[in-house]
C-alpha cells in the first residue's frame, strides 16, 4: 500500500479521482496544461460514458490514468468476484478509450480508501499496487476554497500525494484550488510529478 513517497526530493503527485465528470474533465486537462503539472488520474469505468474522448486526450497530453473501479463505492466491502469484475470491467473500458496510446495501468485507488489485506492480494493479481495519500483537504465535504487551500498548503510535504476530486459537484471547486496552490507550491520550490515518477522504492510497501 502506497500513502507517499520518498522525502529525499521535493516533489509532489497530484492525483484526481472520480472522472470524468463531463466537460468539467476537460476544463481540468486545460487547467494542467495552462500550469505545466502533470496529474494521476484515478478514472470510474462507467463515467467514461460521460467522455468518452477524455481517457484519449489525457494520455496524449502526457497525464497517467489509474483505476478506480467500475462505481464509486467502499471497495473493501466487495467480494473478491466483484472486485475483479470491477477492476477488470474498469481496465477495459479504459483501454478501449484511450487507445492506441494506452500504457500498462498498475495504480488503483480503492473506493472511500478502505481496504484490508486480502484486497492488496487480488490487486497484486492484476498487477495493481493499491495508492492513497498524504494531503487531502476533505474536499468531498465541500469546505470553503480557502480551507482546501490552507490545509494544502500546510500539509504539503516531499513525495506528499496530493488527493482531489471531479466530479460534476466538485469539479469547479477543484479547478479554484488548484489555480490558488499550484504557483504558491512552486514558489516553495515543489515539483508536480506523476506516481510513477515520485521518488520512492521500487519494491512493495513503500510508505510515509
Amino acid at each position: 500500500m502506497t500513502f507517499c513517497g520518498s522525502a529525499a526530493e521535493p516533489e509532489l503527485a497530484l492525483t484526481i479521482d472520480d472522472g470524468p465528470s463531463g466537460l468539467g474533465s476537460d476544463a481540468m486537462l486545460d487547467l494542467l496544461r495552462e500550469l505545466g503539472v502533470p496529474a494521476t488520474f484515478f478514472l470510474i469505468g462507467s463515467n467514461l460514458r460521460r467522455n468518452p474522448q477524455f481517457a484519449r486526450r489525457a494520455v496524449a497530453e502526457g497525464q497517467q490514468l489509474g483505476n478506480h473501479l467500475w462505481v464509486d463505492s467502499r471497495t473493501a466491502l466487495l467480494p473478491r468476484r466483484q472486485f475483479l469484475r470491477q477492476c477488470d470491467g474498469t481496465e477495459h473500458r479504459i483501454r478501449r478509450c484511450a487507445a492506441p496510446q494506452m500504457p500498462a495501468l498498475h495504480w488503483l485507488r480503492p473506493g472511500g480508501g478502505w481496504f484490508h489485506p486480502p484486497l492488496l492480494a487480488w490487486a497484486a493479481a492484476r498487477n495493481y499496487r493499491l495508492v492513497l495519500g498524504s494531503i487531502f483537504p476533505w474536499d468531498t465535504f465541500q469546505p470553503p476554497t480557502w480551507f482546501q487551500r490552507w490545509f494544502i498548503l500546510a500539509n504539503a510535504h516531499p513525495g506528499g500525494i496530493l488527493v482531489l476530486h471531479d466530479t460534476p459537484e466538485l469539479n469547479r471547486q477543484t479547478l479554484t484550488t488548484l489555480r490558488q496552490v499550484v504557483p504558491e507550491l512552486k514558489r516553495q520550490g515543489y515539483r508536480f510529478v506523476d506516481l510513477d515518477s515520485l521518488s520512492g522504492p521500487a519494491g512493495p510497501g513503500w510508505s510515509c
